[in-house]
Parts: structure tokens; sequence; C-alpha cells
């Protein structure tokens, strides 16, 4: 198999005022008509070449991947070349794909985790890209047409602003034939880098990638605004059982203190040896299920608790006991054990290769190092996860999981029901 990822350095941060969503919009419109492509035809053609094509918008990046036989694979280039020089963006096409989005937010809307997400992080980044829903809201979704779509793809959709992975069972050949599949591609929009560099391919194609600063192309990294003293709550009532959503600040995903606390999530919600998984769900048997994570974000991030009661159990006990708990490692009252620290290498290790089993995950994880920060970055990442120690994990908890500075969220269930 081979695998193309083409990454572009845009996101629910790079959208304007007034047209969030917009990112995510041009994802769909991406697959519904170019120069060459009609719409629905991408996706007819790659499965008559029997291979398979998805995308996903995140608040840092877009992505778009395809899978094909070693014999074919070069249709994902002129497929992605055709859609960034000549994106079709039909108003009818336009108008059809609003609706299904529309659609989709009122899904998720209906979630109670999805609902219950989005409120939290609008909670913990107040006036910042991160808290807000990736998919936009409907009067911006409503707000935006073909003009400022095409303007958002003119903008982030070129040759100096993405990142092509091509990984499987390729040859040596395949450098040149990324170059002439978008040799006619203009490098930047209304900039000096545009067309060929004089060798058939665009500015960079066939040299070294050269990462640009975290961030990307979006310049200097501004720090996500942290809530204020005190824990920040949200409330609803949705669904039938009770839901707990904590999020805590984190660093950038590329700083040494986010390998700590990789290790605090694991330490904590990681299987059933984490620490809250013994206390809420087996010994006191207050929760259905628990976890924790840390996210993988270029800017600073979110360091999340999420727990499902058991259907009676009073909300007030769980809250407590994980804020007990977070207490206990933040303070240092209760310091991760070498046995602990063991185990989440084991984790780490085992996650790690799970992860990159598959040519794809492979193609995914390179792209994504590249979009955001640079290519050691996941192996430098691992290798810092191997290196906590109890004081490094102590003085992470320390600095970041302070419960005075989480955002704690509830969905309860609703009134009226048992």
């Amino acid at each position: 198999m081979v695998t193309t990822a083409l990454w572009y350095r845009a996101g629910t941060r790079d959208e304007p005022p007034g047209h969030g969503g917009i990112a995510h919009f041009l994802e769909h419109m991406m697959f519904k008509g170019s120069a060459r492509y009609g719409p629905g035809e991408i996706d007819r053609r790659t499965q008559a070449l029997g291979g398979d094509n998805n995308a996903f918008t995140s608040h840092d990046a877009t992505a778009y991947h395809f899978n094909f036989a070693p014999d074919r694979w070069r249709e994902a280039l002129a497929i992605e070349a055709d859609r960034m020089a000549g994106l079709a963006l039909d108003p009818e096409e336009v108008e059809s794909e609003r609706r299904v989005i529309l659609e989709e937010i009122a899904m998720y809307e209906a979630d109670p985790w999805d609902a219950l997400e989005a409120r939290v992080l609008a909670a913990r980044f107040p006036g910042h890209a991160y808290g807000r829903p990736v998919l936009g809201t409907a009067g911006e979704l409503r707000a935006t047409g073909p003009a400022e779509l095409a303007a958002f793809h003119r903008r982030f959709y070129r040759p100096s602003n993405a990142v092509l992975v091509v990984a499987g069972d390729v040859g040596d050949e395949a450098v040149d034939a990324v170059g002439r599949a978008f040799a006619g591609v203009d490098g930047e929009a209304g900039g000096p880098d545009g067309g060929p560099d004089g060798r058939g391919r665009p500015p960079g194609m066939g040299d070294p990638p050269v990462p640009l600063p975290s961030g990307g192309a979006r310049g200097a990294r501004a720090d996500a605004p942290e809530p204020p003293n005190g824990a920040a709550r949200v409330e609803r009532r949705q669904g039938e059982v009770a839901r707990l959503l904590v999020a805590l600040p984190a660093p950038p995903a590329d700083r040494p203190e986010h390998a700590a606390l990789r290790v605090a999530a694991t330490l904590l919600g990681a299987g059933r040896a984490s620490r809250l998984t013994r206390r809420l769900v087996d010994e006191d048997q207050l929760c259905q299920w628990i976890a924790a994570d840390v996210g993988e974000t270029a800017e600073p991030g979110s360091f999340t608790i999420a727990a499902e009661l058991v259907p009676g159990v009073e909300p007030a006990r769980v809250e407590d006991a994980v804020v007990e708990e977070l207490a206990a490692l933040a303070g240092g009252d209760r310091p991760p054990t070498d046995d602990e620290l063991a185990r989440a290498r084991r984790i780490a290790v085992a996650d790690w290769v799970f992860a990159h089993e598959k040519v794809h995950q492979q193609a995914l994880a390179a792209g994504f190092a590249l979009s955001l920060f640079d290519l050691g970055y996941p192996e430098r990442e691992m290798a810092r996860v191997l290196e906590v120690d109890g004081p490094a994990l102590g003085e992470a908890a320390a600095r970041w999981l302070v419960p005075a500075r989480a955002v704690v969220g509830w969905s309860l269930p609703t009134e009226g029901r048992p």
C-alpha cells in the first residue's frame, strides 16, 4: 500500500471573525468539485481504483489522506493538485453541503458528551480559538458562502503552507512524481514564492523539509488564556446519566513538561490499575468508567479527566474524589511509585507500537509532526516520556494540575428522569 497525507497549516485558529467553522466547511467542499473532478467524482474514482480516502479538521490543521495500491497511488497527487489549484465552489454545492454540516452541528448538540465538551472548552479558552467548535455555529455557517470559502482557500491552500507525506511501497521516482503533479500550482497566493523554481517542481519540492517555527505559518505562539482563580463551573442537563469533564491547563505538545503530563494521565486514568479507576470504579463503585488525557496541541492546551457516573450516585462525591487525587499528586502527598512509573512506560511503548503499526498511521504521524513542529517531534516526545521520573512528574503536576485552575463541567440527568 501507499498512503499520501496532505496537511494544510489551517484550522479553527486561523478562521476570520464571524466565519467559525470555515476550515471544516472547506474540508467538505474539497470533495465537491474542482477543475478536473466533478462533485462526488473523487470518491467514485478512489473506489474504482480500489482505494479509500478521508479527511479531518482540527483547531491546528486540516488533513486529507488516500490509500492506494503501489501501481496507482499517483491518482492521489492528481486529485490533490487539481483541488489545490482549481477548487470549483459551485453555489449549489456550497448550499447543499451547508445543510449537511448544519445537521452535523445538531447531531453534536444532541450528544451529551459532545455538548458538554463544547461548553467546557469554551470556558477553558475564553476568547481563544481552542474554545470554539471546529464545526462552527449555525449562524456562522449561514454567514459563510462561496466568496468566503474561496478567500480562505486562496490564503491557506498552497504548497508553501502544506506538508505532503508519501509513505509505503514507493521508489526513488516518487519525489519527481510529486514535483510534476504540483508544478503548475502557485506556491503563494499573491506572494513571492509562487510558480515552479526552474526544475519542473514547486519551491522546496525534492529538498529537505525546512520546519517552520512552532505555530506554523501563523507566526509566534500566543498563550491560551487561563481561567480565573477558583474553579470555573459549567452545568447543563441532558441525557439519563451524570457525566463529568474536568479541564486543566497544559503546555504545548513540544514542551518538555507535556511528556510528564502524559505520564500523569496514565497514572491517574489509564487502565484498571490507575488511581482514579481503582478508587472510583473498583473500590467505591461511583463511576462506570473514568479516564484522563492531555491534548497534543501547537499552543497551550488542556489536561482532561472524564467520567460517567453510576446512576443515583451523588455528583459531589465524584468531584471531591477527583479533586483529592489531583491535589495529592500536585501537592506531593502521594508521589508516583516506581511501579506506577514502570507501568506508565510500558503503556507508552505499547501505545507507540500500536499507533505506528500501519503505513497510513506512520504517514499521518509524520504529517502532524511536520505541520505543527518538526519531523523529530514524535521520537523526541517518546524519549521524554520514557525519561520521566518521580521528581519531574511531581514538578509538572504541581505547576499544571492544580484544582483551583480547573474548569469543572457537569452534564446531569434531565429533570424528571430517574
